[in-house]
């Protein structure tokens, strides 16, 4: 299962990058349309990131990561982490904006900055090592 969990992380990863990206011009768009505010597609996103990390941290636990490279042993999680944090706590600050435009702007940002995180997160774990 180890195995299965070691194939399937970075390929997942790169899926949730692009729904991710997806997702945050979905909103843009939205917002420049005035459309109402829908958490749909933005929550879906959130919810793709939620498993890619539960999966992630499963393999920490799992697989002995902890013993890895500093990057891969630490950063590579915090950066995951914090990807999860600012996607999750700008959807909130979204669906409790009154105007649609602002809704759909907030969840935007936490969508961008969230891939932003995942990206660094991606790099972090698949460069050669740069820590001492």
């Amino acid at each position: 299962m180890t195995a299965t969990l070691v194939n399937v992380h970075p390929w997942l990863g790169y899926l949730v990058s692009v729904v991710v990206l997806g997702s945050a011009l979905i909103a843009f768009r939205s917002a420049k349309d005035a459309s109402e505010f829908k958490p749909g597609p933005y929550s879906l996103a959130m919810v793709l990131l939620d498993v890619h990390v539960t999966l992630g941290i499963v393999l920490y636990a799992v697989g002995g990561y902890w013993d890895a490279r500093p990057e891969v042993a630490y950063l590579h999680p915090a950066l995951a982490l914090a990807a999860l944090g600012i996607g999750h706590a700008l959807l909130a600050r979204a669906r409790r904006t009154q105007l649609a435009v602002e809704a759909h702007r907030a969840a935007g940002r936490g969508l961008i900055g969230a891939l932003v995180f995942v990206l660094l997160s991606i790099g972090v774990a698949s460069a050669p090592p740069f820590l001492p």
